[in-house]
């Protein structure tokens, strides 16, 4: 297993739990069983991703795993709208996440949530595993499979299209409302989305703090992007999750920041 410090997890309990992140959240909870689980988004009602979210049903509750930075104000911001529904929620301070392979799964006999479609699987452990971060390998494999679980600095700007979270089954159009549902459906509906993903290989360690903006060049074109995360590709190179108006057609020479230009990696 690999220590994943970067998240961490709450229980959402009680009769209402169920329906209460049915109505808060982006994805159908309703449509869980037992075991299941999916992505989610925590949207403003402008639309705008507070943060990524993984959910599981465990029977009656739900675990939810998060940004270790943004769940606990998420839990403040969804509390204020329990009202009088049965919902308790609980920051689970001595649990820890880790990155568990498929191959070890079967030997684990806690909490696992495991999206369907992507290969990851979250392991929910206690008590707290103390080893040296690890999570490198574990956070370039989200990137690249477009899981990108924000920040303090990336928090409230984006809408889900374009951090591309349709891709990873966060969304639902069949659903009931849930904060900013009429702005997201609309744009699936219109498919008016300018701006998407880039996840690219650069050569270099970049060091550039998340929400910075970046100069991506395509021959003789430069257009603006802003980075959401990156994480270290092997000793010498680094992945770049950039949200910026992607042109499919053309491929990527370089991502310049402050000046300093990192050449794209041919994969």
């Amino acid at each position: 297993m690999i220590r994943l410090p970067y998240l961490s997890v709450a229980r959402f309990s009680g009769a209402d739990a169920g329906s209460f992140l049915q109505t808060q959240l982006s994805a159908d909870i309703d449509a869980l069983d037992d075991g299941q689980s999916t992505f989610a988004a925590y949207c403003s009602p402008q639309g705008k991703v507070f943060g990524l979210l993984l959910v599981g049903r465990e029977r009656d509750s739900y675990l939810v795993i998060a940004s270790a930075q943004l769940l606990p104000s998420i839990i403040q911001r969804l509390g204020i709208y329990v009202f009088r529904a049965k919902v308790e929620i609980e920051l689970l301070e001595g649990k820890q996440i880790c990155g568990v392979s498929s191959s070890h799964i079967d030997d684990f006999s806690g909490s696992v949530l495991a999206p369907e479609h992507i290969a990851l699987r979250y392991a929910i452990v206690s008590p707290v595993i103390e080893s040296d971060d690890e999570s490198e390998p574990w956070r370039h494999k989200e990137l690249s499979l477009g899981v990108a679980w924000l920040d303090a600095n990336t928090t409230e700007k984006h809408i889900p299209q374009m951090l591309a979270y349709d891709e990873l089954d966060a969304l639902s159009f069949s659903k009931g409302c849930y904060p900013g549902q009429e702005i997201i459906a609309r744009t699936h509906y219109l498919g008016k989305v300018k701006r998407k993903p880039l996840i690219i290989t650069v050569c270099g360690q970049a060091s550039i703090e998340s929400g910075s903006r970046v100069e991506i060049q395509y021959g003789d074109e430069t257009v603006n992007g802003i980075l959401v995360d990156t994480a270290p590709a092997g000793t010498e190179n680094s992945l770049m999750f950039i949200i910026t108006r992607v042109d499919e057609e053309k491929k990527p020479v370089s991502v310049s920041y402050d000046g300093k230009s990192y050449p794209s990696v041919i994969l």
